[in-house]
């Protein structure tokens, strides 16, 4: 029983110690900081930027043949820039869209009746 109590009091401590060194890791993020949630929303702003740019250039490609106008070509550029934007953003939307649940009405009944 000491053991085990030994055991998990040294894995606590080593778990402690090691925690200030994962706070210097530039891989590990924390999604409470300002920095990171403003990077968010220009990647997020960058994302809808992109994708209007598809949108007008086809537009344009479609009211008039332009000559020198590789539309082929332009979107090919755009599009990887735009799935490497998903990577980031994907599990980002998923995760605030289960954070922050919005009541529906569901949960709340207002009585039509006194005494209900």
């Amino acid at each position: 029983m000491k053991t085990q109590f030994l055991a998990l009091c040294l894995s606590m401590a080593a778990a402690t110690a090691a925690a200030p060194a994962c706070a210097d890791d530039p891989y590990v993020i924390d999604q409470r900081d300002p920095r990171y949630q403003i990077a968010l929303e220009h990647l997020s702003s960058a994302a809808q930027a992109l994708s209007l740019a598809q949108t007008e250039l086809k537009k344009a490609e479609a009211s008039h043949p332009l000559p020198g106008l590789d539309l082929v070509r332009m979107l090919s550029q755009i599009k990887p820039v735009e799935e490497t934007i998903n990577v980031i953003l994907v599990p980002e939307r998923k995760r605030q869209r289960y954070q922050e649940l919005t009541p529906d009405g569901q949960f709340f009944f207002t009585p039509t009746r006194i005494g209900e």
